[in-house]
């Protein structure tokens, strides 16, 4: 996130906009309806009407993120996540946060490998000011940019590196990931944040032509969601955004295939009390099939001191402080990360031989509907709880609009988990969870250096 810094319709012709209205139904007692259209300068727009409080909130991606850099710019989307902040010649640096934070909103965004997100929240009075600012900097900041802008960022952008993975405990281990995970060439071998060799290279031409690639209106879907008349937002995305000028839509970085990693083993030293393993696999796309079957597998293997890892290493064998099983969705591929921290006293090697001991059992059986109906329910909950929030479902929209090419993907996304069963836990968890292709990163605590002799 920029303070600080990783879920079609038909498009019908109607007054210069294109436009389709749809309602989706969650359940008999939940239901979110959207209008979405599509600007002639492609622009697409997704309306969500919500009078129950006086807000309003804009959304944007742009459908650029960190396997969009080519080799030698790693970073650069971050980057520009910051640069879009520093200002035009209409609104100059420090008056985007100050008339929206001024008038009781707030605004940030933040970046992942397959997209950016800039949005704003606030007052429904607020909605104009929000459409004005968001099509300022997408029209002018890489018009506007120059070098003093440049070397601000930058310099923000590599003290988040320090702070959050070189000086963080464990945070190294992280942006290891990516290029041992991804071959060269494959848009996913670096990580967000990038290299310092990289953003110290990057010049004023180089961070105007990424801008001019990408940040188009015809490569970005605008949300606006809260207590708003659709009439008058509409108007006013027109006025703000109509006039903005397509370009020709980016050629992707091409995809290298996968090679198999064998039982590939990283190990690393850090100021850390405790060694840390993490064996990470490949996993299914977002979206796609095997990836909700690997969520609910998550949930099973490490969700709650009864689940099989839990169970096992914390409270049974007492050999680990803390154990988690995640699946880390992305467009074009995810990982699947168990992670544990090891007691004092007990090596990395007995403790990945105990997880591997448990992960076999876990593949070697099948769940029990009971568990994988719980699971399902934790699920549930948890996606009932990001649509309470106004901005959730702003993102929400955003995000269905990006995977899945339509905004109404909210029944989609729910029934994937409704069409789990204990075989197709068992068989995704055996298909990816493979010793011969796999990932450990081990971090140990570095060494103390003793305090020096005091001399006679």
């Amino acid at each position: 996130m920029r303070v600080d810094s990783y879920r079609t319709s038909l498009w019908v012709l109607v007054i210069g906009l294109m436009v389709t209205t749809t309602s989706c139904v969650f359940n008999e007692k939940q239901q979110i309806t959207f209008e979405a259209y599509e600007l002639e300068n492609g622009l697409k727009v997704i309306l969500h009407e919500d009078h129950r409080l006086p807000l309003v909130t804009t959304n944007i991606w742009y459908y650029v993120g960190a396997k969009d850099e080519e080799e030698g710019l790693s970073g650069f989307a971050h980057l520009f996540e910051h640069l879009m902040f520093r200002g035009t010649k209409d609104v100059p640096h420090g008056t985007f946060d100050r008339l929206i934070e001024g008038s009781g909103g707030s605004n940030n965004a933040t970046t992942s490998p397959d997209r950016t997100n800039y949005f704003e929240i606030g007052p429904s009075n607020l909605l104009e000011s929000f459409l004005f600012l968001e099509a300022d900097r997408m029209a002018n900041v890489g018009a506007d940019m120059n070098q003093e802008k440049l070397d601000a960022e930058r310099e923000v952008v590599r003290n988040e590196r320090r702070q959050r993975s070189e000086m963080t405990p464990y945070g190294d281990a992280f942006t290891k990931i990516w290029p041992n995970m991804y071959p060269k060439g494959h848009p996913y071998h670096h990580p967000v944040i990038g290299s310092h060799e990289d953003l110290e290279r990057a010049t004023v031409d180089d961070v105007k032509a990424f801008f001019n690639k990408f940040y188009l209106p015809n490569n970005a879907c605008l949300v606006v969601a809260g207590d708003f008349d659709p009439g008058q937002a509409k108007g006013w995305i027109q006025k703000y955004f109509g006039h903005l000028k397509p370009g020709p839509l980016p050629n992707r970085i091409p995809i290298p295939e996968l090679q198999t990693l064998g039982d590939k083993i990283v190990t690393l030293e850090d100021k850390v009390n405790l060694a840390q393993t993490q064996i990470i696999y490949h996993s299914p796309k977002f979206y796609t099939e095997g990836d909700a079957d690997l969520d609910i597998a998550s949930f099973l293997l490490s969700n709650g001191k009864s689940s099989h890892l839990y169970k096992s290493l914390v409270y049974e064998k007492k050999i680990a402080q803390s154990v988690s099983a995640t699946q880390w969705s992305s467009y074009l591929g995810s990982i699947y990360v168990i992670q544990a921290r090891a007691v004092p006293g007990v090596s990395l090697e007995t403790l990945e031989a105990e997880i591997d001991k448990v992960v076999q059992d876990f593949k070697s059986k099948i769940p029990d509907q009971e568990s994988i109906e719980r699971a399902r329910n934790q699920i549930e909950v948890m996606f009932w709880h990001e649509l309470e929030s106004l901005s959730g479902r702003a993102d929400l929209l955003n995000r269905y609009q990006f995977h899945l090419g339509n905004p109404n993907g909210i029944v989609e996304d729910r029934e994937r988990y409704m069409q789990v069963t204990p075989m197709s836990v068992k068989e995704y968890v055996n298909k990816y969870l493979t010793q011969d292709n796999r990932l450990i990163i081990r971090v140990l605590p570095k060494a103390k250096t003793p305090p020096p002799i005091p001399s006679s």
